[in-house]
């Protein structure tokens, strides 16, 4: 009886260590250049967390500029997010921008499938909702096939975007991390129109390997290209 408790023991714990995403605890570096010019250093990181307790994964994105331009025009974002063990969708979002002038402190509470409470205002969801970085890391436990294409909403401050996924192809890219074999991995407005201000479009290189590593992360607008690229990977 003992060696069949102590077996199932072990199951258990096998079972739950595997079902644990290769990226809990995994802080991804970027370096960031606009129109080609070094512009500062971006982070993704993704840990395990307690929300009203359950357990919940915690998603945190910064961006900075470095001390060059932010004499000119300096950036200090920082976006916090709740998702569920189950999906990665959205529960909770703390959103503090800071860009230029412009300052926007944003929280929600997401209530269900159906409802994202905020202090400005209420928002109607159609479904779960996704923080859009999220969804990158739902591609990464995906088995990506080229020409394969995903679906979800993203959550914004003002209104829900249905944001459709496809991937386009395979490319190789380095990066000062080092070189991969990638997934391009291209987003569109399920609506049509231009996913990003100034009719920008964004692009996402995943690493083809069992990690799908995020390597690159370009969005392309009028005012110019805005590029991450990972440089190194810490735990």
């Amino acid at each position: 009886m003992k060696k069949y408790r102590l077996l199932l023991l072990i199951i258990l714990w096998s079972w739950s260590w595997t079902s644990t995403p290769n990226f809990i605890n995994e802080v991804l570096h970027y370096s960031v250049s606009f129109r080609y010019f070094s512009a500062g250093n971006a982070t993704l990181s993704m840990t395990s967390d307690t929300l009203n307790d359950k357990m919940v994964y915690l998603l945190t994105s910064t961006l900075k500029t470095n001390s060059f331009l932010s004499k000119f025009y300096s950036i200090r974002d920082e976006i916090k997010s709740w998702l569920s063990l189950d999906n990665l969708s959205l529960i909770k979002t703390m959103q503090k921008i800071r860009e230029g002038r412009y300052r926007r402190n944003h929280n929600a509470l997401i209530l269900g499938d159906s409802l994202a409470v905020s202090k400005d205002h209420n928002l109607e969801l159609p479904g779960n909702v996704y923080d859009p970085m999220a969804f990158i890391y739902f591609l990464r436990q995906q088995k990506l096939i080229e020409g394969d294409q995903y679906s979800f909403y993203s959550y914004g401050p003002k209104k829900i975007k249905e944001i459709i996924v496809h991937i386009t192809g395979k490319e190789m890219i380095k990066v000062p991390e080092g070189t991969h074999n990638c997934y391009k991995i291209e987003p569109i407005s399920g609506d049509g129109k231009p996913l990003l201000k100034n009719n920008g479009i964004m692009k996402v290189w995943l690493s083809e390997d069992s990690l799908h590593l995020p390597v690159k992360i370009e969005q392309n607008t009028k005012i110019g290209a805005i590029v991450m690229q990972l440089k190194s990977i810490t735990n």
